[in-house]
């Protein structure tokens, strides 16, 4: 079975990290930095920001694969994987550019977990039914 609803998802998540990696990069040469962080602030926030992304979307992906494999609907993956990529972002958005409060960010965690959860609480109890 093609995982096309998973590909797309991918994709805009592959995007959104090849975003954040040019950030640090032109960050790293702006202030002259080849490794780690410099002591830089700006630098240590956006590195920050790419390693979370690097953290979620694996394990994201990975179930909304696997959830794709067993039949699930497609409203049912997109479902999932719109808001996990608009949390992606959101949370992003705060680490990129430095803002004060934590509006975006907790309001992106929230659209990061919520699909996390509910793929993993589907994708549990659809191997169940599927192993019978």
């Amino acid at each position: 079975m093609p995982l096309a609803v998973t590909t797309v998802y991918a994709g805009l998540c592959a995007l959104l990290f090849v975003y954040l990696a040019s950030r640090i990069v032109a960050r790293r040469r702006r202030a002259g930095i080849s490794l780690l962080d410099g002591g830089d602030a700006e630098l240590l926030r956006l590195t920050r920001a790419h390693g979370n992304a690097a953290e979620w979307m694996p394990l994201f992906l990975i179930l909304l694969a696997g959830v794709e494999s067993l039949g699930a609907p497609g409203y049912v993956l997109h479902a999932a994987g719109l808001p996990f990529v608009i949390g992606r972002a959101m949370h992003a958005r705060h680490f990129v550019t430095g803002q004060e409060g934590f509006r975006l960010r907790v309001m992106g965690m929230h659209l990061t977990i919520w699909p996390l959860v509910a793929l993993a609480v589907g994708g549990i109890a659809h191997g169940f039914v599927s192993m019978v």
